[in-house]
């Protein structure tokens, strides 16, 4: 939301589709892991040591690309900032008592609907949401793609034009 404010859209170059996949890495393999009964949750994911060596890898596979790297970091940071206090965010250098939870989805499911401080940061987060699709006009998939990608298109007519100096 705050990169959708148009002072900061004016300051700052991003990349919408990293953002979103930086914000979303650490429960996409934390979550999964818990499901399949090898982790709590809130295991390595949700880390100082996994958001930079995360980031080291993007910045890395996309060939040094800072706005993609720099946008993925700033969403697995905010990531781990909203789920303060409880994440073991200096593991594995100081040791944390992981619990592990027999029914995951179960629990999950009980605290969605039992309590506040799940429930009301879903339903902002849902109303935030429908906010961006209706503001922008996101009826259908065409346009969202278009959307995430806005930026990345703009920054590979920039990387091809550099690239294309540097060969001449």
């Amino acid at each position: 939301m705050i990169f959708e404010l148009p002072q900061i859209k004016k300051k700052f170059q991003f990349n919408r589709l990293a953002l979103i996949i930086g914000s979303l890495m650490p429960d996409i393999i934390d979550k999964s892991l818990m499901f399949l009964n090898i982790s709590s949750g809130r295991g390595f994911s949700h880390t100082i040591l996994f958001t930079f060596l995360s980031t080291l890898f993007v910045f890395l596979i996309t060939k040094w690309n800072k706005i993609i790297s720099i946008s993925y970091y700033v969403g697995t940071i905010t990531h781990l900032l909203l789920d303060l206090p409880d994440i073991p965010l200096f593991f594995p250098f100081i040791y944390y008592d992981f619990i592990y939870i027999e029914n995951p989805f179960g629990s999950w499911l009980y605290n969605l609907l039992h309590d506040p401080s799940v429930y009301i940061t879903e339903i902002v987060g849902m109303i935030i949401l429908i906010f961006i699709i209706i503001k922008n006009k996101l009826f259908n998939f065409k346009k969202i793609t278009g959307f995430l990608l806005e930026n990345s298109q703009k920054e590979l007519k920039i990387n091809n034009s550099q690239d294309d100096k540097l060969n001449s």
